[in-house]
């Protein structure tokens, strides 16, 4: 153990044992899930297990770990203008959504909170703390640690295509909607890393609260876990086309900072 932790991981190997524990430790959450009687509609046991991911690479690689972890638990320097752009996202998605819908006679499969078989703030408070055993590795682990390497948008489509792929599930439902699903997470992987890329502070929690909004959304309007190709389609594309407007944003901010900082040398 000891060879292994002062020897410097390859980035390769980094994704790898990180993927692995993830997957293997999600798969063991699943199974464990219903002998510990946990509800599905409240939590899914296996959004924890990138967080896992993430411990096996500070068990292994301490310095590496610590370098590379951009956890940010504080809620300050939270950006008020991040936190407005999260909503913002939020609603344009699910109104374009509903629009579309509406517009080619298409029915919202709405399911009250009311009617579900939990009490929704426990399902609401629920899914924040999944999301946030989530977006620990997704976002505050491999997403920087590929950044600092390959880039802001490769790595946003890496993991994009990873966080994808995890959720081995989707593939029971056919070729289409688990692509049309893999092209939905790498869409939410380039906005999060949009909105990431400058934050000071609040990471985890604005990836949390963007990552358990839409989670939330989809629980209560539509019907995307049914194997609907039209409601996983439908998604898929407004948000992709919210990832090329928000990274257009994000990239013209930064020739504008990069000209300011150019005039002020």
């Amino acid at each position: 153990m000891d060879s292994i932790q002062n020897r410097k991981p390859g980035l390769g190997l980094i994704i790898l044992i990180y993927y692995i524990v993830t997957s293997i430790g999600a798969l063991l959450l699943g199974f464990a899930q219903p002998a510990l009687g946990v509800p599905e509609v409240v939590i899914q046991l296996t959004q924890f297990g990138p967080a896992l991911g993430v411990l096996s690479i500070l068990l292994l690689w301490k310095g590496e770990g610590r370098s590379t972890l951009n956890l940010n638990l504080r809620f300050w320097p939270l950006s008020l203008r991040k936190l407005i752009a999260v909503a913002v996202l939020i609603i344009g998605t699910f109104a374009t959504v509903w629009l579309w819908y509406a517009v080619t006679e298409r029915s919202v499969a709405y399911t009250s909170p009311a009617s579900l078989s939990h009490p929704f703030w426990l399902i609401v408070i629920a899914q924040f703390i999944g999301a946030a055993g989530e977006e620990v590795g997704w976002r505050c682990f491999l997403q920087p640690k590929l950044q600092s390497r390959i880039g802001l948008f490769p790595a946003s489509v890496v993991v994009g295509i990873l966080w994808g792929v995890w959720h081995i599930g989707v593939f029971a439902e056919g070729w289409v909607y688990a692509s049309l699903f893999v092209l939905f997470t790498v869409s939410l992987s380039v906005i999060l890393g949009e909105l990431l890329i400058d934050a000071r502070g609040g990471k985890l929690v604005l990836a949390t609260s963007y990552h358990a909004l839409i989670n939330l959304g989809m629980l209560l309007w539509f019907n995307e876990e049914d194997g609907s190709r039209l409601a996983m389609g439908t998604l898929a594309t407004v948000c992709a086309i919210s990832a090329v407007i928000v990274m257009g944003i994000g990239r013209r901010k930064r020739i504008e900072r990069g000209a300011v900082h150019g005039m002020m040398a």
